[in-house]
C-alpha cells in the first residue's frame, strides 16, 4: 500500500486558506495537555489553515525478515517507540493519545513516517473542525450550559462522517467505514489512521481512533469504550446524558441495544472490560498493545514473543481489565508452554498460561467469532437504514 496524499489536499489548503483570514488559534502546549476527565481545551475560535498541507512520506513495504540487518532495523524501532509510551505512562513525558497512535504505526515502518507532516495533518483538521462549528452554531439547535462542548463534538462527527463542503463546487470526502479486512488480517496496515487519513476508509479502529485526536485538538469531551472486536465512543450531554457514537454507521445507539447485539453479557460489563470509558492513560494503552501487534506482523509470533509480553505486562499495569492485553499475553504464554522441554520449565511455563487463561475466564469473556462480528457489522447498517426509512 502506498500513502498518497495528492491533489485534494493541495487544493483542501488553497479553498480554506481563502476561506478563512482570521488570526490563528493559539494552540495549548502538548506539556500542559489535560486528560478528558478534565475541562476541555479552551477553544480560541477558528483561524486560517497552513498554506501548504502535509503529506506523509511514501510508507516503505516492510523488508522480509529474512534479511538479518531488516530484523534489527524493526526490532530498534519498536524498542524505541515503547521506550516513548513507557515514558507517557509513568509520567516521564505528557499523555498525548495522537503521539501514542502515531508511534505505534510508524514502528511498522521502521520510523520512516515524519511526525510533524502526520501532525500537521491533524492540526489542519482540526481548523477545519473549527470552521465547521464557527459556520453551523447559528443553526445549532441545542439550548444546554454545555452547548459549547455539544457543538464541538458535533463539528468533529460532521467531518468525519459528512461532506464538506469548500467552495466553488468542491467537497471533503467523508471518511468511510471500508468492510473489507476490517480486522486487519491480510494488512496489518488497514488499521492504521495514517492510511484513514489518505484513503478516507477506515474500520472500529481507525475511525473511532482519529475522532478522539480531533476531539482532544478541539477540546470536545469524549471517551473511546470497547465492545467485542470494536472501539467506539462515548460521550455525554447536559439533555441527554451518556449516549454513544457509532462511526461505523454514523449513529448513536444505546447501551441496550449494543448489549444486544455486541456479544455483551453483563458480567463482561461488571468485569469492566466492555462499555466502559477510558481515562487518557487507558486509551495510550491500547496503542501499547497496537505496537505489539504490529512487531507480530514484522516479525512472527515467536520472534516477536518477548517485546509482546513486554507491551502487554506494561498496557495490564495501566489498563488491568483491557482483554485484548490480557488474550495476547496469555497467548505468547502458551506457545512458550509448547515449546519447553525441560519438565520444570514446562510446569512454571503451564503455571504462567493456566493462570492468563483463567483471568480471562473470569472477566465472562467469550470469543465472538469473525463471521459473528461481520454479521454484527452488517446488522449495525441495516438498523441505520431501517431508523432511516422509518423517519
Amino acid at each position: 500500500m502506498v500513502y498518497r496524499y495528492g491533489c485534494l489536499y493541495s487544493l483542501l489548503s488553497l479553498l480554506l486558506l481563502g476561506a478563512c483570514a482570521r488570526r490563528p488559534p493559539v494552540l495549548e502546549p502538548l506539556a500542559s495537555r489535560r486528560s478528558a476527565y478534565h475541562a476541555p481545551v479552551p477553544d480560541h475560535g477558528p483561524g486560517p489553515v497552513p498554506a501548504q498541507l502535509p503529506s506523509l512520506p511514501r510508507a516503505v513495504a516492510p523488508v522480509p525478515a529474512t534479511k538479518p540487518s531488516a530484523v534489527d532495523v524493526a526490532r530498534n524501532a519498536y524498542a524505541q517507540a515503547y521506550q516513548e509510551l513507557a515514558k507517557m505512562l509513568d509520567g516521564r513525558y505528557p499523555l498525548s493519545f495522537k503521539r501514542a497512535v502515531f508511534l505505534s504505526e510508524n514502528a511498522y515502518f521502521d520510523n520512516r513516517l515524519s511526525y510533524d507532516e502526520f501532525n500537521a495533518q491533524i492540526t489542519t483538521l482540526a481548523q477545519v473542525c473549527r470552521l465547521l462549528k464557527s459556520a453551523n452554531d447559528p443553526y445549532f439547535l441545542y439550548d444546554r450550559a454545555d452547548k459549547e462542548q455539544v457543538a464541538r463534538n458535533a463539528a468533529v462527527f460532521m467531518l468525519l462522517k459528512d461532506s464538506t463542503r469548500l467552495g466553488k463546487g468542491r467537497t471533503l470526502a467523508p471518511y468511510r467505514y471500508d468492510f473489507d479486512d476490517f480486522n486487519g488480517d491480510r494488512d496489518w496496515r488497514n488499521m492504521f489512521v495514517t492510511k484513514l487519513l489518505v484513503t478516507h476508509r477506515g474500520n472500529c479502529h481507525s475511525l473511532p481512533f482519529l475522532y478522539k485526536i480531533l476531539a482532544e485538538e478541539t477540546g470536545a469531551p469524549a471517551w473511546l469504550a470497547l465492545a467485542p472486536n470494536h472501539i467506539y465512543l462515548k460521550q455525554h450531554n447536559e439533555k441527554d446524558g451518556w449516549y454513544n457514537t457509532e462511526l461505523t454507521s454514523r449513529t448513536f445507539p444505546n447501551d441496550a441495544w449494543l448489549t444486544a447485539s455486541g456479544y455483551i453479557s453483563k458480567q463482561t460489563i461488571v468485569s469492566g472490560i466492555y462499555m466502559d470509558t477510558l481515562s487518557a492513560q487507558q486509551s495510550v494503552a491500547l496503542c501499547l498493545v497496537d505496537l505489539a501487534k504490529g512487531c507480530e506482523r514484522r516479525l512472527g509470533p515467536v520472534a516477536a514473543e518477548p517485546f509482546v509480553l513486554q507491551c502487554t505486562e506494561l498496557a495490564l499495569q495501566h489498563f488491568p481489565h483491557y482483554i485484548n492485553a490480557q488474550l495476547l499475553r496469555a497467548e505468547a504464554l502458551r506457545r512458550q508452554f509448547e515449546r519447553q522441554t525441560n519438565a520444570a520449565d514446562s510446569q512454571r511455563a503451564y503455571a504462567a498460561m493456566e493462570a492468563a487463561y483463567t483471568r480471562i475466564f473470569e472477566t465472562g469473556y467469550r470469543e465472538m467469532p469473525a463471521p459473528m462480528y461481520a454479521e454484527w457489522l452488517q446488522a449495525v447498517v441495516k438498523e441505520k437504514a431501517k431508523y432511516q426509512t422509518q423517519h
